[in-house]
């Protein structure tokens, strides 16, 4: 029992059992909030709830697309963001492809890029690249149809991954 006095709590009477043990450890203030007081993310740096969600809300995310594409026309069709995303933020091809591997990207029908060098856009480009992904910044709806068009000579197999707000 001596460890219970170590932490600041109130020893729990012997005799009544279960409930007791409950109400006294109910009834202490060890710099601990009161029960019923909503736990999240952020009240420990004295957020509210609606700033909590609110950063959490504008924190960046990823999403990896993969795909394998014969040679010539391939289109992934299968992108799908989540539909509180307001951001493109950008997008990076990995691993690397071949050099003449050339990429359309639209959103909403609306052609972002056209033609260009997947290789030029991929990580092992012998370029350096001072973030995590190539910006092209674009607003978001949350029902938004993203479609990409791969041109390959060869095949390839890779992950398209988009990172978003």
């Amino acid at each position: 029992m001596k460890k219970y006095t170590n932490i600041g709590l109130p020893l729990p009477r012997r005799t009544g059992g279960l409930q007791n043990i409950i109400k006294a450890v109910r009834n202490t203030k060890v710099g601990k909030s009161p029960i019923g007081t909503p736990q999240y993310g952020g009240s420990q740096t004295g957020l509210s709830i609606q700033q909590s969600r609110q950063l959490i809300r504008e924190q960046p995310r990823v999403t990896g697309v993969p795909f394998v594409a014969s040679a010539g026309s391939f289109i992934v069709n299968n992108i799908e963001l989540p539909g509180d995303s307001t951001l493109l933020l950008g997008f990076m091809f990995t691993p690397s492809f071949d050099v003449s591997d050339t990429f359309t990207i639209a959103i909403n029908n609306n052609k972002i890029i056209d033609n260009a060098s997947i290789f030029l856009h991929s990580p092992d480009n012998s370029q350096s690249i001072d973030s995590q992904f190539f910006p092209y910044m674009q607003p978001l709806t949350g029902k938004d149809l993203i479609n990409v068009v791969l041109q390959t000579v060869g095949g390839m197999t890779g992950v398209l991954q988009i990172h978003y707000i």
